[in-house]
């Protein structure tokens, strides 16, 4: 594993955006907080298999290095998702897609959710933190009021010393996240959760949250508190027992892909896969 210290990055895996299928429905695919879209692309790979169009871009900041990515905000982030969004409605000629948002994608994708609901035709949220632990972000705020010649080197950056968080470890040696936190990011990601958490009731589109057993990254009662802060009536659940934090990429994916394609499959049906569900007797 390359050293968090020293490397900007920890694995060589393809880090590029990227278009999958050609189908008039419409997914976008949001990566997580320092990561790469490489963390959903076994999920876009497979939904584009099933005939959805599937989109992936870099969120703004995390295209090059760790300077970059500590000069960007959660406005940026949300920007890029903005954008990748109108870009994918008007290549489908459609008035809905579906979005799926892993970690910090998750919380950008509740906020499109909440803010564009008719545009929306279903919600998958992977491993979203909506807080911090309390002692996390009181360090992350203590950091950032340091003088200015003392904020840098290892005051600057939370350094990722685990790696990623994954139980596959060829996966983990490929994952070519960012390899460090910078507190500017950090406060920043802090006030997107804030945002989220206020947007959740606001959420209507039918929405599938997935949470792994093992993640060392969020808290397990997460994906409660997100289920439970959801205004959607239609509101699906799975907890990947093997899987930690990157779930789309773990140990567990294939199972993973299946589910999420059949609920996309339920919550936005074409009339080909309307006649080909059971009658309801």
């Amino acid at each position: 594993m390359a050293d968090p210290w020293r490397a900007e990055r920890l694995g060589d895996g393809d880090r590029g955006a990227f278009a999958l299928g050609r189908g008039s429905r419409g997914v976008l695919c949001l990566h997580g907080f320092s990561g790469t879209p490489f963390e959903v692309r076994p999920l876009g790979e497979a939904l584009a298999t099933r005939g959805y169009r599937v989109e992936a871009p870099v969120l703004a900041g995390h295209e090059t290095g760790l300077e970059a990515f500590g000069q960007s905000t959660w406005h940026d982030w949300l920007g890029t998702a903005t954008r990748s969004f109108d870009r994918l409605l008007a290549a489908t000629n459609a008035s809905e897609v579906a979005v799926v948002g892993f970690s910090m994608g998750g919380l950008l994708a509740s906020l499109l959710a909440a803010r564009r609901p008719r545009a929306i035709a279903a919600l998958v949220i992977l491993s979203a933190p909506l807080r911090l632990p309390l002692f996390n972000v009181g360090g992350a705020r203590l950091l950032s009021r340091l003088p200015p010649g003392l904020r840098r080197g290892p005051f600057a950056r939370i350094p990722k010393l685990a790696g990623s968080d994954l139980g596959d470890p060829e996966m983990k040696r490929l994952n070519p996240a960012l390899s460090a936190f910078p507190i500017p990011a950090v406060l920043s990601l802090i006030e997107l959760m804030t945002e989220a958490r206020a947007a959740l009731p606001a959420v209507q589109a039918p929405t599938f949250v997935v949470q792994g057993r093992h993640d060392h990254t969020v808290a397990r009662s997460a994906a409660a508190e997100l289920i439970a802060a959801l205004g959607s009536e239609k509101v699906e659940h799975l907890f990947l027992e093997n899987s930690r934090h990157l779930v789309a990429l773990d140990v567990e994916r294939t199972r993973l892909c299946e589910e999420v394609g059949a609920f996309l499959d339920r919550a936005w049906p074409t009339p080909e896969t309307e006649a080909a569900q059971p009658a309801v007797l």
